[in-house]
């Protein structure tokens, strides 16, 4: 009877009765039932062996990496961890690198052996190793020389004695990368491992935004990643393609696996964003896609230089990993070449890419339409249950075709948001509107209450970054006796003429514009940068954690602050 129901929207249905938007129900383009390592050699093997699979931009201007020297690196070192013992039955291994030269080698033959590997981060302190260590048990560890002292605190915190393999420099008594890649003679017939079953061997496990809290491992099996990650985007052998994002985050490790299955070529550095080295890449290795979070490219769009660069490669824009301002779009399209799509992504790291922006109509502030093989709805705030009709916000449940294997040894978090009909509870507060374009308009567990009433701290960072001189922000609830009070955290636009923007003026500019019990009752505060995940999300938690701080006299802002 409810199928019976179903209309078409532009490109989805929606089902009145239910109030589920669905996505066109397209096959996978590639089959499932296989590793991520078997499609990924196959697709190298298939193309020409010359053709230029990845450019490491921070050596000699730009070292490319042919699919056929791909090949034989992922070969060696998947040979060389078989003579070692690991295999389909090693239960874990890690790696925390930035985007280094062999770091895809090591992570495709790791999928070629089943061996499941947990991305993490080089800026993790040894808390943040020893909590991922603890969770996931790694008995193999590969990771950069000049963290390994840091690493192996955290390993010796939670008791595990794991192997250690090097990238960059070399360490004696230690095993580096480079000791895999010694030539075997017999790379052509390597035969990868068959797997009992894709759809519930771990390939990978991400660690969840840890924007509000530690960080949780969620599990990809490889028919995950192989169902949902070729087709995030489209993209072409011709493409050449840029993300800063390391394999710590799902926008830097889909873009491995989504370059590499395409035969795109992938531009990698270990170096940090900057607006300046954003240019320079796109420019100089006639970058066709890049990928940048919402606060990378509120940087780009501010920096003088990108208005003088024609850019006449660079096709596509990907936008994603927190919300997209219309103002920051009208920005992007202003700076941007005219045959330059930008597209506005949303999703998160337990269902991959939910909905997208066509990169041709844009409505302000949307996230585009549900994508193929996913579903989406809007259920009552309250309840969790009530499904809502479009124009009515509310929480937005998501269910993907093939979904994420849940949080890795954390039974009780992956039942709290995902149930056993597949819906996942994305925290997140939205609604659609009649033509199927979905709107997100904040975070569930972001919200501030003061006296009884909801603030939308992203209302607020809206209307604070109109201010002329101010770059970036960040609203926050400090909590008070029974309530909270909204603060700012603000960075100042280093390139405004004139007098800088106060923290007071700040104050002043949100008070008059907003309800009475919206106003920044804890205060605005000057700071130069702000916490960010690898990924370039603000962490709400830790600019709270500075504004705290300043209040009670621990840190120091840049100026004064009201």
């Amino acid at each position: 009877m409810a199928d019976k129901q179903m209309k078409r929207v532009g490109n989805c249905y929606y089902n009145p009765l239910t109030h589920i938007w669905t996505g066109l129900a397209t096959p996978p383009l590639y089959n499932t039932n296989q590793s991520i390592g078997q499609l990924i050699l196959t697709m190298m093997q298939r193309c020409d062996p010359e053709h230029v699979t990845q450019i490491s931009a921070d050596i000699d201007q730009g070292l490319p990496v042919t699919c056929r020297e791909m090949y034989l690196r992922t070969v060696r070192i998947a040979e060389h961890l078989r003579q070692l013992g690991y295999g389909k039955d090693t239960p874990m291994a890690a790696l925390a690198s930035r985007n280094g030269e062999h770091v895809a080698p090591v992570m495709f033959a790791c999928f070629t052996l089943g061996i499941p590997v947990n991305t993490l981060d080089v800026a993790f302190s040894v808390m943040d190793f020893a909590h991922m260590f603890n969770v996931t048990r790694p008995v193999l560890v590969f990771c950069e020389s000049n963290i390994l002292s840091v690493v192996r605190e955290a390993a010796k915190r939670v008791e595990i004695d794991p192997q250690y393999i090097l990238f960059e420099d070399h360490i004696d008594g230690y095993c580096h990368v480079l000791d895999l890649l010694e030539g075997t003679g017999t790379e052509d017939l390597f035969e990868p491992a068959v797997l009992d079953d894709p759809s519930t061997h771990v390939a990978a496990i991400l660690c969840s935004s840890g924007t509000t809290g530690m960080p949780k491992g969620v599990s990809y099996s490889h028919a995950f990643c192989i169902a949902n990650l070729p087709s995030l985007w489209r993209m072409f052998p011709t493409d050449c393609l840029l993300s800063f994002s390391s394999l710590y985050w799902l926008s830097g490790f889909a873009s491995l696996i989504i370059g590499s299955v395409t035969q795109a070529s992938r531009v990698i550095t270990r170096e940090p964003f900057t607006p300046q080295l954003a240019i320079d890449m796109i420019e100089n290795h006639r970058v066709t896609i890049a990928f940048f979070s919402p606060y990378q490219s509120n940087l780009l769009v501010h920096e003088p230089e990108i208005a003088q660069k024609s850019l006449p490669a660079l096709r596509l824009l990907l936008c994603g990993g927190a919300r997209v301002s219309k103002q920051l779009y009208a920005l992007l399209r202003s700076c941007l070449p005219s045959y330059t799509l930008i597209q506005i992504g949303y999703g998160m790291s337990e269902s991959c890419l939910i909905s997208l922006t066509d990169g041709f109509c844009y409505r302000d502030d949307c996230v585009g339409t549900v994508q193929a093989r996913a579903e989406a709805r809007i259920v009552d705030d309250e309840t969790g249950q009530r499904g809502l009709p479009p124009g009515e916000t509310g929480e937005i449940m998501i269910r993907v075709q093939i979904p994420f294997s849940g949080y890795y040894g954390n039974a009780a978090a992956t039942a709290d948001i995902m149930g056993s009909d597949g819906w996942i509870r994305t925290g997140d507060i939205g609604y659609f509107d009649a033509d199927g374009y979905l709107y997100i308009v904040d975070r569930k567990k972001d919200i501030i209450k003061y006296a009884g009433n909801q603030i939308s701290p992203t209302e607020l960072e809206t209307l604070i970054k109109q201010l002329p001189g101010v770059l970036e922000c960040c609203v926050v609830g400090v909590p008070g006796e029974g309530t909270e009070l909204p603060a700012a955290l603000v960075i100042r636009n280093p390139e405004q003429t004139g007098d800088e923007v106060t923290a007071e003026q700040v104050q002043q500019f949100v008070n008059h514009e907003v309800s009475y019990y919206k106003q920044l009752r804890g205060g605005v505060y000057l700071v130069t940068e702000m916490p960010l995940t690898p990924s370039g999300k603000i962490v709400r938690r830790k600019c709270l954690e500075i504004v705290l701080g300043i209040r009670n006299g621990k840190q120091q802002s840049d100026s004064s602050h009201s």
